[in-house]
């Protein structure tokens, strides 16, 4: 078999399988409806945050929190530990608002990471069944955030998965962080729509806490990160999770401010995915592999001398079908980009994510920042 032969043939494939992906799997999102579920919408909600040093940004959380619409819930902070005088705050916080239940963590148990204690102990310490996550530097884009993620849920519903997007700002540096942020969801919300759901985002989700006493964090209370994503990739089924992309209920993330603190966090996220079911890594690893072998053949045939012109009406037909389907996926979650960046964008991320995966991969320990 010649190596031109060789070469159409990954090179076709890879595109297929993106072409799979996108019709079968992504573009169930821009086509997807929410039916508001009204009998579990007065449900009483715990809202539960993990908060370590984050005094500069509570006061604002706790009151676009205590500003919700929303019949009945409490607002748990957890105070991880803090140095920067969160809970002299805090305490002073709580005499103005009976809502606000607060929790010290002054010690952290051997074998426990500290974000999955304090989400222990605030989750155990909850009054309703409903747990509401978010962080400490992420705010409500309206005052609907609650009542819209509570009716996402159904009699079945144990998980109902959000949306957080990363505040717009200039610089290449932020549409990278849109890009990735935007494609990230558009798989795990796609990928829930189909009933295969595999992770969610703690910036943003709900679930019910007889699901959380009953399982915990067993197995990776220890690992830094995936308080979210390891939980609802263990306990997520196609029965039991709904999805929730309502722009009411969007919560907005701060973004990293440069490169190097980027890579730690995208590192972070990678390296937990190694713990992901097996199902889950094949899916996802495929995806990955076949968009970046699908750049490489296009370099390749440059380098080769091989049939340009076709080259180029393949990645063509790939890149359009996936531009027109992560543009309709943003406009349905109002994600503000520069959507007409997007060749440039998905090649720079194709050449940066295989690097963040490597380090990821073979990384004995992940920094938190």
């Amino acid at each position: 078999m010649s190596l031109e032969i060789i070469f159409w043939s990954v090179f076709i494939l890879s595109t297929a399988i993106q072409l799979y992906y996108h019709w079968v799997y992504f573009n169930l999102l821009p086509k997807h409806s929410t039916i508001s579920n009204k009998e579990v919408y007065q449900s009483p909600v715990s809202i539960v945050v993990a908060a370590r040093n984050e005094a500069n940004l509570l006061p604002t959380l706790i009151a676009e929190l205590l500003n919700q619409e929303y019949p009945t819930f409490e607002i748990i902070i957890v105070n991880d530990r803090s140095s920067d005088g969160s809970e002299a705050l805090l305490n002073s916080l709580k005499v103005e608002n009976p809502k606000l239940k607060l929790i010290h963590v002054h010690n952290l148990p051997e074998g426990w990471n500290g974000k999955k204690y304090a989400l222990q102990l605030g989750i155990e310490a909850a009054q309703n069944e409903v747990i509401l996550l978010t962080d400490a530097d992420c705010l409500p884009k309206t005052n609907q955030w609650v009542s819209k993620m509570a009716e996402s849920f159904k009699a079945e519903t144990d998980f109902v998965l959000g949306f957080s997007p990363y505040k717009t700002e200039k610089g290449f540096l932020n549409q990278m962080i849109q890009f990735e942020t935007l494609l990230t969801a558009v798989q795990y919300l796609s990928f829930a729509i189909k009933r295969r759901p595999y992770m969610g985002v703690g910036r943003n989700l709900a679930y019910r806490k007889s699901v959380f006493l009953k399982h915990s964090f067993q197995g990776f209370q220890s690992k830094t990160g995936g308080d979210d994503d390891l939980f609802v990739n263990a306990h997520a089924n196609e029965l039991n999770t709904e999805i929730c992309i309502d722009s009411d209920a969007h919560l907005i993330s701060i973004p990293k401010a440069n490169w190097a603190e980027y890579f730690t966090q995208k590192v972070r996220h990678l390296s937990v995915g190694k713990n992901y079911r097996k199902k889950d890594q094949t899916r996802l690893g495929l995806f990955a592999l076949s968009s970046l072998i699908v750049w490489i053949m296009l370099f390749l045939a440059i380098l080769m001398g091989f049939n340009i012109t076709f080259t180029l009406v393949i990645i063509g037909i790939k890149s359009l079908s996936f531009y027109v389907i992560f543009t309709r996926s943003g406009r349905k979650l109002k994600v503000n980009m520069a959507y007409w960046a997007l060749p440039f964008l998905d090649l720079c991320f194709n050449l940066y994510y295989p690097m963040v995966g490597l380090v990821a991969l073979i990384a004995k320990k992940v920094k938190w920042s």
